[in-house]
């Protein structure tokens, strides 16, 4: 089994697919899930401890007025299998996304929903592998369905952690608001500031991303933050994003995000 979280870290890391979002290549509710798993290279553990369920929300604040409040609920049934005990189910959205267009404000839902399933397929003393099949469904602004899935490498040492993380996903309607076909490598670092103590409670971490959709120019991302695990089972996170620094479209952001584990759930085995 995975090692169990000491602290079922923030909101998954509101905000990884960027410009993208802003062209509207790639939906703003897939930036909930793309925080996350960034934060899951070095910060969060690669899934939830099993019996326990995650639930992950913030805010993600542009320079140029938009934000977006993205959700999303971890939980990894306890058993004796690859796919009941080693494998998470979430499912993740937007409980509200906001933006500027000429001059007038628009808010609304999130314009699609994602599920994924992520199977530890390895976990060794230090490096831990993951495999995770997904698919959002478009709510709104596009037809059809995102299907794909997305391979994790992390490896732990002392108070450090790294990892990268490769994704493919495809569209089964491709359009300009759902490209046939978008590739993401990620990588990135964390490390504790200290063994115990108030230090011991503070992590911080970086990452960079590449992103290529179909009929786009490739953007180059990198984040910054530092995650305060405030008990147990509550952290809070801080990060600045720079979307598309190479690319289109560039973007700042500054993100909050907030996690809490529910801790064992009623009916659960011990």
């Amino acid at each position: 089994m995975p090692r169990v979280r000491a602290l079922s870290a923030l909101m998954l890391l509101v905000l990884v697919r960027p410009a993208g979002a802003a062209e509207g290549v790639v939906g703003p509710a897939e930036r909930g899930r793309a925080i996350s798993l960034r934060k899951r290279v070095h910060v969060n553990t690669l899934i939830t401890e099993p019996g326990t369920m995650d639930i992950e929300w913030g805010g993600a604040f542009s320079v140029d007025g938009g934000f977006t409040l993205p959700a999303v609920i971890h939980y990894t049934p306890e058993g004796p299998h690859v796919y009941w005990g080693r494998t998470e189910f979430s499912a993740s959205f937007d409980s509200l996304a906001s933006s500027v267009d000429s001059g007038h404000r628009v808010t609304n839902f999130s314009d699609r929903a994602s599920f994924a399933a992520t199977c530890v397929v390895h976990d060794g003393e230090k490096l831990d592998i993951a495999i995770a099949p997904q698919v959002s469904v478009l709510l709104r602004g596009a037809r059809g369905t995102r299907v794909g899935s997305t391979a994790i490498a992390r490896y732990d040492v002392g108070r450090s952690s790294a990892g990268v993380t490769f994704t493919w996903t495809g569209a089964t309607s491709a359009s300009a608001l759902n490209p046939a076909g978008t590739l993401d490598i990620g990588a990135g670092y964390g490390f504790r500031l200290a063994p115990s103590g108030a230090l011991g409670h503070l992590t911080p971490h970086t990452n960079w991303l590449y992103e290529k959709s179909t009929g786009t120019v490739r953007q180059i991302s990198i984040f910054e933050g530092v995650e305060y695990q405030v008990t147990e089972k509550f952290a809070i996170d801080f990060s600045a994003q720079h979307i598309s620094l190479w690319g289109s479209a560039p973007d700042t952001q500054i993100v909050v995000g907030f996690t809490v584990n529910t801790g064992r759930l009623k009916g659960e085995r011990h």
